[in-house]
C-alpha cells in the first residue's frame, strides 16, 4: 500500500466523521439569545481562574503532535533496531492519550446538552466521579473520574435524545478498552505483526471470535479510525471557533436585566470569550486566551452553568431594568481601551458601533 493511498484513505475517514459531527456546530438552533450564549460557552470553556499553562489541552496537543512527529523521523539502525515496532509504539500512546482525554467527551456533551436545549455544564460528567477509600464530607476527599467507556455511555442518551445517534456510536466504534488496559498495564507485547494479549481477549469485528491476538490490519484500522475521528472533531471545533468573525465588535441585547453582550476574540480571530456591560455600569467578563483562563463578575452555578454577578440592584427600580433606578437613564460600562458605551437599542437586534 503505498503512502498516497494510505494519505487518501485517511482523509476519507476525516470526511466520514466530519459528517457525522458537523451537526453538532451547528448555529442554527441557538438562536435566541440565551441559546447563543450558552453555545458560546460549550466553545470557550468557561470555568476555573488560572494563570499560563494550567490549561491541559494544550499540553495535550502538544504532546500528540510531539509523539506524531517522531513517528516520522528516520530513525537510526543503532538506537531504534526495530523501527516499525517503534512507530507502532509511539501509535499505540497517541491511542490511548486521545481516548483518555476529557476535553472532546465534555465539549460533545455539552454540544448535546445544549442542543437538547440545556445549560453549558463545565463538569458535565462531576456525577459519575466516585470518592476513593472511605467517602467523607471533606472537600479534599480523592475522587477517581469516570472511564471513558462511561463518558461515552453518558453521550450514549444524549445525542439519542438529540436524534443524533450516531455520534455515540462513532465514539464507541474507536474506543477499545481491552487494547487500552492492556497499553497502560503493561500487559501486552509485539510479534511478529500481531498486538498479543496476555491476560485478555479481543473480539475482532472481521473474524467475529475473540482472540488474544490482534492482528496489525485491525490494530491499524483502529488508529486509522480513532485519529480519523479526532481530527475531525478538532477540526470543527477549531473551525466554528473561527466562524463567529461577523460578531467582532458587534454588541447582542442580551436578558431581562438588559444586559448586552460582546463577544472577544484572540489574536488569530477565534472566538476566546464574552463580555456582558450592565445597565448600572457594571461589567461581567470571561476570556481564556491561550492556555490563561480570567474573569471578572462571575458566579459558578452549583449545577455547573455560568452565572453573574450584576452589581447593586436599584432600591427603586424603574421600567427599564431592576438595575436601574426609577429617575435615572441607564449607563452602561465603557468598552476596554476606550471611552465608548454600547447602549440598549430601541430596536432589538444585534448592532455595531460606527
Amino acid at each position: 500500500m503505498t503512502e498516497e493511498y494510505r494519505a487518501a484513505g485517511f482523509k476519507e475517514r476525516v470526511r466520514y466523521y466530519a459528517e457525522i459531527l458537523n451537526p453538532l456546530f451547528d448555529p442554527t438552533p441557538h438562536k435566541t439569545s440565551d441559546r447563543f450564549f450558552e453555545f458560546v460557552c460549550v466553545l470557550v470553556r468557561p470555568g476555573g481562574i488560572h494563570g499560563p499553562e494550567w490549561d491541559p489541552w494544550y499540553e495535550s496537543q502538544a504532546i500528540l503532535d510531539d509523539l506524531g512527529n517522531l513517528g516520522t523521523l528516520e530513525l537510526p539502525q543503532a538506537l531504534f533496531p526495530d523501527p516499525g515496532r517503534t512507530r507502532v509504539r509511539l501509535s499505540l500512546l497517541s491511542y490511548c492519550h486521545l481516548t483518555e482525554m476529557n476535553l472532546p467527551y465534555a465539549l460533545v456533551a455539552n454540544l448535546l446538552r445544549v442542543r437538547l436545549g440545556a445549560k453549558y455544564d463545565m463538569s458535565p460528567f462531576r456525577d459519575l466521579y466516585a470518592p476513593v477509600g472511605k467517602k467523607n464530607p471533606s472537600p479534599l476527599q480523592k475522587m477517581r473520574p469516570p472511564s471513558p467507556g462511561k463518558k461515552i455511555g453518558r453521550i450514549k442518551r444524549l445525542a439519542e435524545e438529540a436524534k443524533l445517534a450516531e455520534v455515540a456510536r462513532a465514539f464507541e466504534s474507536i474506543y477499545d478498552k481491552t487494547i487500552r488496559n492492556a497499553v497502560y498495564h503493561s500487559d501486552y507485547t509485539l510479534s511478529h505483526g500481531e498486538f498479543r494479549l496476555l491476560d485478555d481477549f479481543h473480539l475482532s469485528k472481521e473474524k467475529g471470535y475473540s482472540s488474544p491476538v490482534v492482528e496489525w490490519k485491525e490494530l491499524s484500522e483502529l488508529f486509522t479510525n480513532t485519529f480519523a475521528f479526532y481530527t475531525a472533531l478538532f477540526s470543527l471545533y477549531e473551525r466554528c471557533r473561527r466562524s463567529f468573525g461577523d460578531f467582532a465588535d458587534a454588541f447582542i441585547p442580551f436578558d431581562a436585566l438588559k444586559g448586552i453582550l460582546q463577544l472577544v476574540f484572540d489574536e488569530d480571530q477565534r472566538l476566546a470569550g464574552f463580555r456582558v456591560y450592565w445597565p448600572n455600569e457594571s461589567l461581567s467578563e470571561y476570556r481564556r486566551i491561550e492556555s490563561v483562563s480570567e474573569g471578572v463578575n462571575l458566579v459558578l452555578d452549583p449545577d455547573g452553568s455560568i452565572n453573574f454577578m450584576v452589581g447593586l440592584y436599584a432600591s427603586k427600580p424603574g421600567s427599564f431594568s431592576p438595575l436601574v433606578e426609577h429617575d435615572c437613564a441607564p449607563v452602561y460600562a465603557e468598552i476596554p481601551g476606550t471611552m465608548i458605551r454600547p447602549f440598549w437599542p430601541e430596536d432589538l437586534k444585534i448592532y455595531k458601533l460606527p
